[in-house]
């Protein structure tokens, strides 16, 4: 029998004063992995089933979660960056729509005998959208500071031609709507000798409703004592003539045509 354990891929990368690591195993599964009564409620290492059944009050989750995937970040200041499903999903109104009523009805009646989309559209967020940004730790207490900037990401510099040290792509959970679109949660890191780039990217694709973005892009140049955090939300109804299909499939192409609707950057600056 193979363990959770060793389905696990596990990646490290040292650069400077970070430590990156990264890890990828299965999804979640549908049962408590240990008891058919549940891990007891005071058990502080509870299998990922009934740690996410206690945590978060949605009645549904994506159909794919991978518990285990994360990105994180630890600086030798002792803070740390982490990306993961869970933190996201606690973020994903659990008793109202992010769709507009008009919207959701369009789509459902569209979609004539997909009983199980109508059982699932129910007074929650079923895109799952979340505006998370990640988490943050500063285990020393020694005060990471997060404040507005007008410091703007050099994604010129970005583009310039750069050997990659380390790359990774996660993926955190994943819906496709009964075959109707996709809600997707993603992270990717690069890191580079001159510092470091994070996109994580929730997309939704409602088919024939809306497409909907919400990034956050980190970078972090070399020698540097902070980051710069950029949220951003972008959103499109459907049809739309100047979206045909290949382009609605292809979501980096996609990601280049829709106009920004918000863009807040913040600096993280990183305690000595």
């Amino acid at each position: 029998v193979v363990s959770a354990a060793d389905m696990m891929k596990k990646n490290e990368f040292s650069v400077g004063p970070w430590s990156i690591y990264t890890t990828r195993s299965h999804i979640l599964k549908s049962q408590c992995e240990r008891s058919k009564d549940g891990c007891s409620s005071d058990d502080v290492n509870s299998c990922n089933v009934c740690r996410y059944s206690r945590t978060l009050e949605l009645p549904s989750l994506p159909e794919m979660v991978f518990p285990d995937n994360c990105l994180r970040l630890v600086h030798t200041s002792n803070v740390e960056l982490l990306f993961n499903a869970l933190d996201a999903l606690t973020m994903v109104d659990a008793h109202s729509e992010s769709l507009s009523v008009a919207g959701s009805l369009e789509w459902r009646s569209t979609r004539k005998g997909l009983e199980e989309v109508k059982d699932k559209v129910k007074p929650y967020d079923w895109t799952f959208t979340t505006a998370y940004k990640g988490t943050y730790y500063d285990k020393e207490k020694q005060s990471l500071k997060v404040e507005e900037s007008s410091e703007a990401i050099d994604y010129h510099k970005l583009k310039q031609q750069e050997q990659i040290l380390f790359y990774d792509d996660i993926v955190l959970f994943e819906d496709e709507l009964a075959d109707n679109g996709i809600a997707e949660l993603r992270v990717k890191i690069r890191v580079m000798a001159s510092g470091f780039f994070i996109l994580m990217r929730f997309f939704l694709r409602v088919d024939g409703v809306l497409v909907r973005f919400n990034d956050t892009r980190l970078y972090h140049a070399a020698q540097t004592n902070y980051i710069l955090r950029e949220f951003s939300t972008r959103e499109q109804s459907l049809p739309n003539p100047r979206l045909p299909l290949p382009v609605l499939k292809d979501v980096n192409k996609l990601s280049e045509l829709i106009p920004y609707n918000n863009v807040i950057t913040h600096k993280l600056i990183i305690p000595p």
